[in-house]
Parts: structure tokens; sequence; C-alpha cells
């Protein structure tokens, strides 16, 4: 490490239109700034942003609901009366483009998303601009220049904003960076690694490089990059939402016949998103955005999902002619957006640890008003906007009751389809609402009984471990400062009488805040484990909970299931497994199911398990096909122990007895009696490249011989393939279970082999990559 030669007064971390105009605003009043990033700015939201001034035509109904969603509207209010002179006073040479691309805002309703939110906001829009007294017109929807809707995606409605423009967010930037640096700045195009900090108080910031610079003050103001500094003091990152990505896509067209409009056309904020929206930009040509997806991690490209998601979009409900342009540019943006939704201004409970982030879909809208409150309080000046109900270290701001964000959930989800043009049954739509509707209640409930995530966080979380792990985290320690009552209640919480239904709910969340990949699965086994099955609402003894709790500590201390209990499921079946063969995992269900669908039309068909360990696989096609002729093989011996009694109990049981075969795949005589016989191959084999870090389940409990397989994890993959290709019959199917990174690579493979065709990758029930097909020519 090297020290800094200079030491600063205040370092920004950020080199966005927040952090450039905190850096500027600082330089100007001859304070020692340095502003860090690199210079592409990966992950930002500001240089793939509209960057609309759009105070107005980002009300929402449900913004203007709570206290703290018109406090954030005043904020974005007043910063719209900042931007004439702030623009004013950035340098401009004859190179420089003009900042302003649009004159005015169009907001326009049309039928395309959910009256319950695209109504609602119009009309929250319209009242806001009245209760403001500020200008705005209806006009009629045929009257707007260069709007030129599909038939079915017409406007209803339309109103004119003339006050609420556009700027060119990567013209801003440049411009930012001329003053700053005019003004005696210093940008350093480095990414901060870690805060550096003794006796509660910051003392510098590590660069990658290796370099400290020594400050007293730092500002965390890199968006959703900001996470990762401040993850370097875990005892105040543990206190503040976290920070996730609410990623995006825009897109930058060369209009067909050269024309754009004058105004920002748009529709009220929709489906997670701020709305659809078309900005001029110069020499004929717009920008389209942007779609919002929730990300535990920035994005530096594009889905094409999301890309087709958003033209087709565009071409339907603005222009019908835009399918025809120049595609210029896709640009990915990543909004930094708290897990209450709700910005992160002010001071850690770190000395010197400001952030000036977290402002989601308005930084850019709100950077001259927080650069001047922000410099005023690193400056220990009076400020003149109140920001203390949006510090850092706070308890979850609830914008709604858990009963309308799951309303609004369910809504946004609904106008997702619609926006999308879907075509489904007319009674689909109402059997959809109705379950969404159960299933987010159940969600939020699940989270945690007081605190509920905003919309789009809740719709997020349902496919998001890692998302679900950082909520609960934050609802827990948001709980600490009311630490003697609740540890007081711990101690005697298995005294309690206690239901069902709660003795999961606090297994599921142990679980979770434990990081065990899937927490309400464990939970229901260890809770059956103990009681049985049950309902919801029996109530359970002091001893049967302290039972369940043991276990659960257990398991949050990430010792495998499968070694608590004695035993593993799969295929509907029980078998026994000990620490010394791999404990199966509830993805190879999908495989399993697959290869039983291979064999559905065939009698008496023969399978090879090969890499059996405790012999599940194999067992569970036997319990399924009791007229199958199934062979298991693996070449380890207390691998094999296991397999043999799981064999004899499955036969006690009545199963169809299973062939156990101590072999290695690498031997070519391997079932050498069976070449070129067996209708289905199945493996789960090693497949984990030596070094790799892994979860606890894995790198702690369960043996090396069964998860690694070589420097690219692929050793024993291609002793299966050519085993399986001796084995099968013409057309006999292959399915071999893979890490996540091989889904390309297993493929690729088979088909170098010339033994099999149709190799198909899969996804298991998390949508993860996991297993791959084929079948012998």
């Amino acid at each position: 490490m090297s020290e800094g030669n200079h030491p600063y007064d205040v370092v920004v971390v950020g080199n966005g239109s927040l952090g450039l105009s905190l850096g500027l605003e600082l330089a100007r009043r001859k304070v020692r700034v340095a502003v860090l990033g690199q210079p592409h700015r990966p992950g930002a939201a500001s240089t793939a942003a509209g960057a609309m001034l759009g105070a107005f035509g980002e009300v929402t109904a449900d913004l203007m609901n709570s206290e703290s969603g018109r406090s954030k509207h005043e904020l974005a209010y007043q910063a719209s009366k900042l931007w004439p002179e702030w623009v004013s006073e950035l340098p401009r040479d004859s190179t420089d483009a003009d900042l302003f691309t649009a004159k005015g805002t169009f907001v326009m309703l049309n039928a395309v998303g959910m009256p319950e939110l695209d109504t609602r906001n119009y009309k929250a829009i319209r009242d806001s601009l009245v209760k403001y007294g500020e200008n705005f017109e209806d006009v009629d929807p045929e009257d707007i220049d260069w709007l030129d809707a599909e038939p079915t995606a017409r406007p209803l409605q339309a109103m004119f904003l003339p006050d609420e423009h556009a700027v060119n967010a990567t013209e801003l930037v440049m411009r930012l960076e001329k003053a700053f640096l005019a003004a005696g700045g210093m940008l350093i195009a480095e990414r901060a690694t870690r805060v550096e900090h003794a006796h509660g108080r910051v003392h510098g910031i590590a660069l990658e490089s290796g370099t400290i610079l020594r400050t007293h003050k730092t500002v965390l103001a890199a968006g959703a990059f900001s996470q990762t500094v401040l993850d370097s003091v875990p005892e105040q990152a543990v206190q503040i939402p976290r920070l996730v990505s609410g990623y995006g896509v825009s897109a930058v067209v060369d209009t067909v016949d050269g024309t754009c409009p004058q105004s920002v056309i748009r529709t009220p904020n929709r489906a997670f998103a701020c709305g659809l929206h078309v900005v001029p930009r110069p020499e004929g040509q717009v920008y389209v955005g942007a779609t919002n997806i929730i990300s535990m991690e920035p994005r530096e490209t594009a889905l094409i999902s999301d890309v087709l998601f958003l033209l087709n979009c565009g071409n339907r409900q603005v222009r019908r002619g835009l399918a025809d342009s120049g595609l210029r540019k896709i640009q990915v943006g990543n909004r930094p957006v708290p897990l209450d939704g709700m910005p992160l201004i002010g001071e850690t409970g770190l000395s010197g640890l400001w952030m000036m982030t977290g402002t989601y879909r308005d930084g850019l809208t709100l950077s001259p008003l927080l650069a001047r409150e922000m410099a005023a309080l690193l400056l220990e000046e009076e400020a003149t906007v109140d920001l203390e109900q949006f510090r850092p270290v706070r308890p979850p701001v609830q914008l709604a009751s858990r009963e309308e964000v799951v309303e609004a959930t369910v809504m946004h989800m609904l106008a997702t389809g619609y926006e999308s043009n879907w075509d489904v049954p007319l009674y689909w739509p109402a059997t959809i609402e109705h379950y969404l509707r159960e299933a987010y209640t159940q969600r939020a409930q699940d989270l945690d009984p007081t605190f509920t995530p905003p919309p789009e966080l809740l719709a997020a979380v349902r496919t998001n471990p890692v998302l679900e792990k950082g909520l609960r985290d934050y609802y827990a320690a948001s709980r600490s400062g009311a630490a003697g009552v609740s540890s007081s209640a711990a101690v005697h919480a298995a005294d309690r009488e206690e239901t069902v239904e709660d003795l999961l709910r606090d297994a599921v969340r142990t679980l979770t805040n434990g990081g065990v990949p899937y927490p309400r699965q464990d939970a229901n086994e260890l809770l059956a484990h103990v009681l049985g099955s049950h309902e919801p609402q029996r109530r359970v003894s002091g001893e049967e909970a302290r039972e369940v709790r043991a276990l659960v500590a257990r398991r949050a201390d990430r010792i495998p299931i499968g070694h608590i209990l004695g035993y593993a499921r799969l295929g509907g079946i029980v078998v026994t497994v000990t620490e010394d063969v791999f404990v199966p995992l509830f993805p190879t269900e999908r495989l399993l199911a697959w290869g039983l669908s291979t064999i559905a039309e065939i009698g008496k068909p023969l399978v090879v398990d090969l890499c059996t360990g405790s012999a599940a696989v194999a067992l569970a096609v036997a319990h399924a096909r009791p007229d199958a002729q199934v062979h298991a093989v693996d070449v380890d011996e207390k691998a094999l122990d296991c397999a043999h009694r799981n064999a004899a109990m499955r036969v006690a049981a009545g199963d169809t007895p299973v062939a156990v075969h101590a072999g290695d795949v690498a031997d070519q005589e391997l079932l050498s009696d069976l070449r070129g016989e067996v209708d289905l191959v199945l493996a789960n084999p090693p497949y984990v490249p030596e070094g790799t870090e892994l979860a606890p389940e894995f790198a702690k409990h369960n043996p090396a011989r069964a998860i690694f397989s070589g420097a690219d994890g692929l050793d024993v993959i291609r002793q299966v393939i050519a085993t399986a290709g001796r084995l099968l019959r013409p057309g006999g199917a292959l399915a071999i279970e893979h890490d996540d990174p091989q889904i390309g690579v297993v493929p690729a493979l088979l088909a170098e082999s010339g033994l099999f065709g149709d190799a198909v990758g899969h996804r298991d029930q998390e949508n993860r990559p996991r297993y791959t097909t084929a079948f012998r020519k």
C-alpha cells in the first residue's frame, strides 16, 4: 500500500452526475476535493439516462400518498427550479453540444397498461401540478406532433408540461467534469475499494491500485456501486438499507425519416419502470427508454429480452415507423435502489462517512439541489432543506400498508403483461391476479411480520434468495434498538405456546439470515421431521419447539440437512446419507424427471446411474419404474457401502432391486455386458473446478472427491460421455448434471464426441443452468 501524496478535505466516490455535481460545488468553495471513478463509468445510471427533468412527470399516486414520498417529490420540485442557473454556470465552448434536448413534456394516457396504475398516476400528476400552481395544458392526443401510435395503443388523454425538459446526459457529465477541473478539483480515474477507519472515524479511502487517499470525509455517491465500498464497513452496512440495482435498458435510434419530436413523449410510471418515454436527440435521433429490473449487482450488458420489449413498446405506443429506424446504440444503466426505496442522504454512524445516493430514478434531476445541501452539511453550514428523514441509518421507510404494497405489486405485474400485448384466454387475467395476490401476500408475511418492501422489490424477491436475505438482514438489524426486549423474548420463545405456522415463519427467517439456499423447503423438512404433517394452526409444545429450533440452528450453521437428519428425499423416496457421500440436492429432481420421461413409453427399460453416491437417483428410478432394470455405479468404497444399505432398504420397502457395482467411469470395460443396450444413462458426477470457493455445505461437509474434478471441473464429465457412448443403444438418452458455467461447454463436448445429437442445456427450479441432455446417434 502507498499513501496519497496530498490529503483531501473531502473524497467523493462516484463520477456520475451526483458525484461530479457535489465535487463542483465543493471545489467552487475552495475545498480540496477529489472525485473517484473509472472514466467509462461502468454500471452508472447517468450516461444511459433519458435525463428528463421530470419533477411532475415522475409523480405517482403511491408516492403522493405518503409523507416520505411527498418529501421526495418536494426535493425534485425545488431541484427543477435550480436547473436554468445551474446550466448557465457550466462552461461551454464552440464545440459543445446543446445541453437541453427537449422543450417540455407530453404525458399521454393510453389503454396499454392498467387503469389502476395509469389512470391513477395520470390523475396524480395533474393534481400535483394544480396543487403547486405549475403550468400545464390539456391537449388532444391527435395534436401531438410526431406521435403515431398503433391503433390498439392510441392515447386516451394527454397533457403538456412546458417546464419539464430533458438534457443530454453524456454532454452534462462532460461539462461537469470541465467545470470541476477548472474550479481546482482532482479527478482520479480509479474505483474505491474500501474505507480506511479507526476509533470510529474515517481517515482514508483505499483505491484499486493500492493507494490510500488521506481524508477525514468520504461521500459515497457511486450509485449501486456504493454498496461495495460500504460493505468494507460491515458494522455500518448492516444498519443501512442495502443498495441494489434497478438495471435498465435504453436505446438511441436514427429515425428512418430523420425527424424527431420537439418535446419528450411519455406515459405515467408503470410496470415497475419510469414509464415509456421517447426523448429527442440531435441529428434525427431519439432516445427510447427504459426498462427497470431489480438486480442484486449492477449489470454492464443488456438482456436481449429487455431490448425486444423496449423497442416493441416504442414502436407500438409512440411511432409505428420506429421499427424501420436504425439502431444506433443500446445503453445499460443501473439505478441505485435502497431496500426501502428512499434516498440515502447524510452521515452514517461512522464519523466522516457520508452517503448521497439511492435516489433511484431522479438522481440527475436532484443533482444541483443535493450538491448544494450536501456541501453545506459537510462544511457544517446551515442547510436549507431538511434531509433528516433520508439519513442512511434508519428504520425501513414504509410508503404504504402491506395490503397496498401487495395490491400495487399485482397491478404492476399485470401491467407488464398488457404492455407486452399478451394474448391469453379471457378468464386468465382474473385468475392470475388472484394467485399473484395470494403469492405476494404470503411472501411479504414470510419476509417480516411488520416491514414490507416496495412493490418492485417484493416482486423481485420471489426468484432472488440473495435479495431476500438482504431484506431479512436489514429488517433484523432495524429491530436491534429494542434488543433488550427482543432478546429476552427469544430466551423464552420455546416456552411460549406457538402454532406450527409461527414456528415455520421463525425457522424460515433463521435459515434465510444464515444464507441457506432453500430456506422454506428446509424449514418444512425440519418441521416435518419433528412434528410430522400437521395443520398450520396446530399448537406445538415447548419441547417440540426446542427440538425444531435446535435442528434449525444446525442448518443455519450450513450443515447439510441430510447430515442433520441422516436421510434425504429424492423422487418420492427416502435414502440414508452419511458424511461420506454427497447429499442429494433438490434441483436433481429435474434431471430425474427428464430421464423418466424419456423411458415412459419403453417397456422394461435398462437404466444406468453413473457416479451414484448414495444411489438416490438409481433407487428413485426403480421406485418410479418397477419394471426397469437399474444399475448403479461408483468408484468410492464408502459411497458404495451407503449405496448397498440404501438398496437393501428399498427392497425391504417393496421396490425392485437395483444392482450396485464398484467401477470407475474411466474404465473402458465398465459394464461391458451392457454395451449398446442401455436406454438411459443418468449421471451426477463431480464437476467443480479445483480451487473453487464453495458454500460451507460443500466446502466443509461433503467429501471433496464427490465435488471436484480437475482444473476445469470436466475431467469426470468427459469420462461419463465416453462411457455413456459405449453403453447406450442408438436413440438412448443421457442426462448429466453440471456446474452453472458449464451449460455451454457440456453440449459442445457431447457434439465433439461424435456420438450424440440433440444436446440441450436445461435449467432447474431457480432458473439456473443445471444439466444437459442428449441422445445417442
